[in-house]
């Protein structure tokens, strides 16, 4: 008779079991001396699980069954054929019994010849499928045990600004910094569209390849960067620091969804983000952190618009559905504000900045993060080491590619040049700053619209209390 011996064996089970490839082998044909059949030929699966039947010399034994190569088919052991009820009982009735082969392991000691084999292959198989069943709910509690614990997964992508430190993330200066702005610059009310293009207009430094709109999204809704752990839909605390509040994340998961809503209604205004008004989306109530909304009241003289807190108005805001509005009550002490009123005042500040802009310059402390210098100069070095590996390399190997030397240079270079450019990214925005601010003496001679984009070129946000405005500059 002629046999077809089949062996598998996965990493972790060779390491553990002893079921290397060669003790399988080795103990099958020395069975198949003993009972005088001739082997037609071997197939082995190493590092293959028995999980499903997409192995490559399985499926060529499944071929090889049509072609009459063999007439049975022996294993070490059942679960070695596979550890899926279903998959074992397709091989052996649909494939080994529908071309006349038997099938013999040698552990268990049957064939399907036999009615008794017949009917113990049936048995093992569906204790071999519980064994499958109980090894997976294992690994399940494992993982959950580690997340619990607040241990990162091995198996999980280490999220960018970070680095993987054994169990959890240690924090990359340069990128964690990067993360910080993302965040920054959505707050502030720019796009992720925006966003994205800033970052490759610079360089995009940190990543080999130019950011995308949806590299930008998952940062902005990855939970780990609060300093926590995200498992089957459930959030857990993590040994690792995050790199952005909590505060911060859970305002940003906010206004995501408020941009969604608002892009999905499709208004009558085209541009749904672009400011109507001269000081949309720049006041900041002082007292809650809200952004400030526009209301009209009607007078015998004509509309009146004021700016208002909707947490102080929450009742009127939710009733109307206005979604980017939607915010807890809290009774926001902030009594409303004059439009009119708050555009003079401004103004009056932006010509106050356009007659010395280098005291805003020098004096002004906009609490936006920025990417750490120390941490720049730090991945300069980096680079520089690596371009004299490469160096070495070309100076010391006779068949190296230069091509692909060339390649990895350029690469470098390419990181470099932004990098660099980022140390002196403040001096030329403090000096755009300064430039826009002089071109502002005559502001209050402008039209309406140009007076908008001064305003919003040199202000960040502004926080209005019922006494004061304090006014934060794009430096």
């Amino acid at each position: 008779m002629k046999v077809a011996i089949y062996v598998r064996v996965s990493t972790l089970e060779q390491a553990e079991s002893g079921y290397s490839i060669g003790e399988q082998t080795e103990k099958l044909k020395s069975y198949c001396k003993i009972k005088d059949w001739q082997v037609a030929k071997i197939y082995t699966d190493p590092g293959f699980s028995g999980s499903s039947l997409d192995r490559p010399a399985m499926q060529q034994l499944i071929s090889d069954c049509k072609l009459g190569v063999f007439d049975a088919v022996l294993v070490y052991k059942l679960d070695r054929l596979s550890r899926s009820q279903k998959d074992t009982l397709y091989l052996i009735e649909d494939v080994f019994n529908a071309h006349n082969i038997h099938f013999m392991s040698l552990s268990e000691n049957f064939d399907t010849s036999t009615p008794f084999g017949k009917a113990m292959i049936g048995l093992l198989s569906v204790f071999a499928q519980l064994e499958r069943e109980q090894i997976k709910e294992r690994m399940q509690m494992g993982k959950l045990g580690r997340v619990k614990a607040g241990k990162i997964s091995a198996w999980s992508n280490v999220p960018f600004g970070y680095t993987k430190a054994k169990d959890s993330y240690d924090i990359d200066p340069l990128r964690a910094g990067i993360v910080k702005r993302i965040y920054a610059d959505y707050l502030a009310g720019k796009s992720i569209t925006k966003i994205t293009k800033e970052l490759n207009r610079e360089g995009h430094i940190g990543k080999g390849v130019n950011w995308s709109y949806r590299t930008v999204r998952q940062i902005l809704g990855n939970v780990t960067y609060t300093g926590r752990i995200i498992f089957k839909g459930q959030v857990y605390d993590g040994l690792h620091t995050g790199i952005i509040s909590k505060a911060d994340w859970d305002e940003v998961q906010r206004v995501l969804k408020i941009r969604q809503l608002d892009q999905a209604k499709k208004s009558n205004n085209p541009r749904p983000f672009q400011a109507r008004y001269m000081l949309s989306g720049l006041l900041k109530c002082h007292y809650c952190g809200a952004t400030l909304a526009i209301a009209k009241s009607h007078t015998k003289n004509g509309p009146l618009w004021r700016y208002v807190c909707p947490t102080r108005h929450a009742k009127k805001y939710h009733s109307n559905n206005a979604a980017r509005y939607r915010i807890p009550p809290v009774n926001c002490e902030l009594t409303y504000k004059y439009k009119d009123d708050l555009e003079k005042a401004v103004l009056r500040e932006v010509k106050k900045v356009a007659l010395n802009p280098d005291a805003v310059v020098t004096n002004q402390d906009d609490g936006q993060p920025t990417i750490d210098k120390q941490a720049i100069k730090a991945q300069l070095a980096k680079i520089k080491r690596q371009q004299a590996k490469l160096v070495d390399l070309y100076l010391l190997s006779d068949d190296l590619n230069v091509d692909q030397l060339r390649d990895r240079s350029e690469k470098l270079k390419v990181q470099a040049d932004a990098l660099q450019a980022q140390l002196i990214h403040d001096t030329k925005k403090a000096d755009a700053f300064k430039k826009t601010a002089t071109d502002a003496k005559q502001i209050d001679q402008l039209d309406y619209e140009h007076q908008t984009a001064i305003v919003r070129m040199l202000i960040d946000h502004i926080d209005v209390s019922n006494t004061d405005l304090d006014i934060y500059w794009q430096i």
